[in-house]
């Protein structure tokens, strides 16, 4: 009799271990757009697994009930879950809200500056306010004729250069070491390549369609690419054109 309440005892601490130890799998969604999210790192902090979350936002990820799960990717804010069980889970991550706040600014910005034109810089050769002087066929004649501006299309010119100035300081803003470090794990050299890199000129940051989540993922996959003595030497933007 004691032998078979041993055995069944046992044979109790089995399957709880067997529950209790397994593959917790679910899918990453976007908490406002509910769109799903690939690229995001799923870890278990005890076992230190690690994977990441597929085209369909789907992930599967050894671990068990006790354990805490991490989402991470610098676009959105850091989620933590404490397993109490291993029931398919749906994870809703927030977009980091400075990201969102830039976005809204640029957008705000073209809006109110849409329709915007540039004005061609007459040169010495052919400038607007000078002509010669010509006979009834058309002919130079001798002397010139002057046509003297009212002011207007230097204002306008200089009035474009303000904007413009303004429009990189915003954008000199947000592509800076500071702010950056926030999104991007880089540092030091690498952060600074990253940065002569990959700032936007104003037409791009300013566009209707950009996204700065997306622009900073592409660009970061893209410099990842290049070998690590690379993307932190000082030869690197020496001989790598610029974005502007």
């Amino acid at each position: 009799m004691l032998r078979q309440f041993l055995f069944l005892a046992l044979l109790s601490t089995l399957v709880s271990v067997v529950h209790a130890q397994g593959q917790l799998t679910g899918r990453v969604y976007e908490d406002k757009t509910t769109k799903v999210l690939q690229g995001i790192r799923v870890e278990d902090e005890k076992s230190h697994s690690i994977t990441t979350t597929g085209p369909d936002g789907s992930f599967a990820i050894k671990a068990a009930v006790g354990d805490v799960v991490t989402f991470t990717n610098f676009n959105y804010r850091r989620d933590t879950l404490f397993l109490t069980n291993l029931n398919y889970v749906q994870v809703f991550m927030v977009l980091n809200q400075t990201m969102l706040q830039e976005v809204n600014v640029t957008n705000q910005q073209i809006k109110g500056n849409a329709g915007f034109t540039t004005q061609k810089t007459p040169g010495v050769l052919g400038s607007n306010t000078v002509k010669y002087q010509l006979d009834d066929n058309g002919d130079a004649k001798g002397g010139i004729l002057m046509n003297i501006p009212d002011g207007t299309d230097n204002r306008r010119h200089e009035e474009k250069v303000n904007y413009l100035e303004r429009q990189k300081e915003k954008i000199r803003k947000v592509f800076n070491a500071d702010t950056l470090s926030i999104y991007l794990p880089l540092k030091g050299q690498e952060m600074e390549n990253f940065i002569i890199l990959y700032t936007p000129d104003v037409k791009t940051y300013f566009s209707f369609d950009f996204s700065l989540p997306s622009y900073l993922s592409r660009c970061y996959r893209e410099f990842m690419m290049i070998p690590e003595e690379e993307r932190k030497s000082k030869a690197l933007t020496q001989l790598t054109p610029t974005k502007n």
